[in-house]
């Protein structure tokens, strides 16, 4: 028993399990064993951690009160000075300009200059929020569509077909199974060490002490909480390694629009 105890104390691991995450009903016992050693040093935790990296807004754009007196229109010269700017990698400083309350005129460049700058920051509900203000009869349009239209989308992924009912099913029999059927090996093997040492753990406390034993009722009832957990885990984390996927995707897809963008 102490073996299977070390072995579990090694596998569960207290820090964030990534992103996303399976949601609902027994989640916290399904984010315990994806939260383990093993699990995360899969390639497709460093998937989810480099798209949340992604995804996360460098800084939280505010507006800002401009100077009194002052409001100025975005000439040429201004938006070669912005244009300096983003590619300085000067955004606070853009922002507090793009997003004083009435510094500048309100325009389609105005928001699209907005647009471009959350883009940058990766803020990229912001900068769809300012690309889908632009009217359709501005020059800016066809970019800011382009955004928008990614942005709105949902990757397709012909190559992914998996099914949820089948993981379910498998990790029903074997723990962990129907992870590793559904594209995480590292999380369903986490998952069948932690849940089998449950269950080892449970079976010998039946057999030395007795179905009575608070011991045996307290590790038993854990085992049947994991391996539950175990089961739902699977059948949802089809959905969810198929969203880790298509969030890469969209990533990777906006990415590709960065020269674009930045050309006004």
């Amino acid at each position: 028993m102490s073996i299977l105890c070390l072995i579990a104390a090694v596998c569960i691991h207290t820090a964030d399990p990534g992103w996303p995450v399976v949601r609902g009903p027994l989640s916290f016992a399904d984010r315990i064993m994806n939260s383990s050693g093993i699990a995360r040093s899969g390639g497709l935790y460093e998937l989810r951690r480099k798209t949340a990296e992604i995804y996360t807004p460098a800084f939280s754009v505010v507006s800002y009160s401009k100077p009194a007196g002052l409001q100025f229109t975005l000439d040429r010269d201004r938006l070669d000075f912005f244009s300096y700017m983003f590619n300085s990698r000067m955004y606070k400083d853009a922002a507090a300009l793009l997003f004083s309350d009435g510094l500048f005129n309100d325009s389609d460049t105005l928001r699209y200059l907005r647009g471009v700058l959350a883009y940058d920051i990766h803020d990229f509900s912001l900068a769809a929020d300012c690309f889908s203000s632009i009217p359709d009869d501005s020059s800016f349009y066809p970019a800011a569509r382009s955004f928008t239209d990614i942005w709105s989308s949902r990757p397709e992924l012909p190559d992914y077909k998996k099914s949820p009912v089948l993981a379910g099913a498998m990790s029903a029999l074997i723990p962990g199974s129907g992870k590793i059927y559904a594209g995480d090996l590292r999380s369903g093997v986490s998952t069948f060490l932690i849940v089998g040492a449950l269950g080892v753990m449970a079976a010998e406390s039946w057999s030395k002490l007795g179905s009575s034993d608070w011991r045996t009722i307290t590790l038993s009832s854990l085992f049947g909480l994991f391996h539950i957990a175990n089961i739902y885990g699977s059948a949802v984390s089809v959905s969810v390694i198929r969203q880790s996927y298509e969030s890469a995707q969209k990533a990777t897809l906006m990415f590709n629009l960065r020269i674009p963008l930045h050309q006004f």
